[in-house]
């Protein structure tokens, strides 16, 4: 099951908190989550961060994938720099990491204070308009007590829409300066995240080409050192097949003399027989005419 590591909102309007969960990425965004590692809450000055480490690294490892935003609180908490390093829980010295201001000194955001400030402006505002109304409705009353009312009425009407149309121009001034402040914030910090970014990759690839030309190095050598005893080898073979060769070549030769020496003395041995054979037979005739002229 493919899982995330999100952000799940909660809170009523204007006191949003975040709860740190884990969720099926099938499930909708507001669906159940299947783990919760802890609370980030914006709205304090610093931000209020309660996570479970030890689980969260454990989810990690299982594959969970953090959103962008989750990303950043695990870095501040230092369970991201862990994982990347390959560590796990049992490394941990705490296995609940809290960041933040302790109770009784958070400070709200600087949205949600001007929110109350301009909240408790528009309370004092009606609070005073009303009592100068009731205040001219009592001395009207002693002219004319209908008279009085109304004019009350009208008048509390008015001064409760001026003040509220007062506070809600200012809410609507201090939320703008707020933004266009955090607005300089964000864009700082990106520029800054971007530089990080940027010397980080220069490092790398600076890595990388390192271990590029070692590898490149060993590789050679490796090659270099294998040509070489394969032409040892090769020679080795060469002059073995020679040696081989040539005696054959010499066992060949020896052969063929001896052929060459049995064939001569064969026929010099019937050359010979031939000879004495005819000598014999000139002999016996020579011996057979002396005998006939003997008689």
């Amino acid at each position: 099951m493919a899982t995330s590591i999100r952000l799940q909102r909660t809170g009523r309007k204007r006191q949003v908190s975040f709860r740190i969960v884990v969720t099926d990425v099938n499930e909708q965004r507001d669906g159940p989550a299947i783990e919760t590692l802890g609370i980030y809450n914006p709205r304090t000055q610093p931000s209020i961060v309660r996570l479970d480490a030890a689980a969260s690294l454990n989810w990690l490892y299982e594959g969970a994938q953090p959103t962008d935003t989750v990303i950043s609180i695990f870095r501040k908490t230092g369970v991201w720099q862990k994982f990347q390093a390959g560590e796990t829980a049992d490394s941990l010295e705490e296995t609940v990491i809290t960041l933040g201001p302790p109770a009784g000194e958070q400070k709200t955001s600087t949205r949600a204070a001007v929110a109350a400030v301009a909240q408790k402006l528009r309370a004092v505002e009606v609070a005073a308009a009303r009592q100068v109304a009731e205040q001219a409705a009592k001395e009207a009353e002693k002219k004319a007590e209908k008279e009085a009312k109304a004019a009350a009425d009208e008048v509390v009407e008015e001064v409760v829409a001026e003040a509220e149309e007062v506070a809600d121009e200012a809410v609507e001034e201090v939320v703008a300066e707020a933004e266009e402040a955090a607005g300089e914030v964000v864009e700082e910090v990106v520029a800054e995240a971007e530089e990080a970014a940027d010397e980080v990759v220069e490092e790398v690839v600076a890595e990388a080409e390192e271990v590029a030309d070692e590898v490149v190095e060993e590789i050679v050598a490796e090659a270099e050192e294998a040509a070489d005893e394969v032409v040892e080898e090769v020679v080795a073979e060469a002059e073995e097949a020679a040696d081989e060769v040539v005696e054959e070549v010499v066992a060949e030769a020896e052969e063929a003399a001896d052929e060459v020496v049995e064939e001569v003395v064969a026929e010099a041995e019937e050359a010979a027989d031939e000879a004495v054979e005819e000598v014999v037979a000139e002999a016996e005739e020579a011996a057979d005419e002396q005998s006939d002229k003997k008689d």
